[in-house]
């Protein structure tokens, strides 16, 4: 059923993607944000309060809604399934726009790829500073953040997907990265005056500890369908010492995406880091072009036939067993 309800959402949001203004949406950030107002008193404490009530409360719904599913037999459960992943899982919300771009750079229009791509940004964090977008590394900057939408709105979602029962670890991996980015926003920036070293503190460190397995499947599978030893070498190269978690597992999604396709998609800071021996990763990584934007797209719908054949297979042999 797993195998059938993500092929069925695949195609789903192929035909209609989900667009970012929707009630199940703005639903969850009405209640995430009253929560954050009601329970924030200064503590991290009170933020393990509020992330149970948004996302463990979401999550164990989610379960209870699934098993009365299944009492009514395979069909509405799958119904259950191929209706939360459509909210959940969309690779649609990272390959449309990164053709657009690419579209608009191909034809010479520089304007219109940076207002595609600061539409794209903000549709994810409304508070975007677009002065940080410098229009020379438009290409980079949209491969940096399509490969993680394509992580975060797919591969991740995946993984918990098949572990949890039912849709309910396809809600708390998107609930918890959402609440983890929303609760931690820049005080001067945000409507709501949350200290983002306490209140979201907890939901920053849990989605690290959620995010860990899915980062380094997200890469491994970047490696197998992309150049395997290029990939392996940042990977190994990347120096993610004295980091965050949060932080480590994006450069190590980045720097194995950078490996498979020979594109330097990390930016300064980070590509400093990326190499123990100074110089010896520009030897052979080149600057992205336009073409490259597509060479991501291809990256991240290979993985994906991947992770889908597997389970496949998983299914099959464990049907025949």
């Amino acid at each position: 059923m797993s195998w059938a309800a993500l092929v069925l959402t695949l195609l789903l949001e192929q035909a209609r993607a989900v667009p970012p203004a929707n009630p199940v949406y703005a639903g969850a950030e009405a209640w995430a944000d009253r929560v954050a107002r009601n329970c924030n008193a200064g503590k991290v404490r009170h933020g393990v309060y509020g992330w149970i009530l948004v996302v463990g409360v979401a999550t164990a719904l989610t379960i209870a809604g699934f098993h009365l599913a299944r009492w009514g037999g395979w069909i509405p459960a799958l119904a259950v399934n191929v209706a939360v992943l459509f909210f959940t899982l969309g690779f649609r919300q990272f390959s449309h726009p990164i053709t657009a771009i690419q579209r608009a750079l191909q034809e010479g229009d520089l304007a219109e790829a940076r207002r595609l791509f600061l539409q794209w940004r903000r549709e994810v964090d409304p508070d975007f500073d677009p002065t940080e977008v410098d229009d020379t590394e438009i290409v980079r900057k949209s491969m940096e953040f399509g490969l993680l939408a394509a992580h975060r709105h797919v591969f991740g979602v995946l993984f918990w997907f098949l572990v949890l029962p039912g849709p309910s670890g396809a809600v708390l991996y998107r609930l918890s990265e959402f609440v983890a980015r929303r609760w931690n926003r820049l005080p001067a920036s945000a409507d709501l005056d949350l200290p983002p070293d306490r209140f979201g503190a907890f939901a920053r460190r849990a989605f690290a500890w959620i995010d860990w397995v899915p980062a380094r499947l997200t890469a491994l599978g970047f490696a197998i369908v992309g150049d395997f030893e290029g990939a392996a070498y940042c990977w190994r190269e990347a120096s993610v010492g004295g980091q965050p978690a949060w932080e480590s597992d994006r450069v190590l999604i980045l720097a194995a995406a950078s490996g498979a396709l020979g594109v330097r998609v990390l930016g300064g800071a980070d590509s400093a880091r990326m190499s123990r021996r100074e110089g010896a990763e520009s030897d052979w990584l080149v600057e992205p072009t336009p073409q490259a934007l597509q060479s991501a797209v291809g990256l991240a719908w290979r993985a994906m036939i991947l992770w889908l054949l597997l389970l496949l297979l998983v299914t099959v042999a464990a049907t025949v067993a």
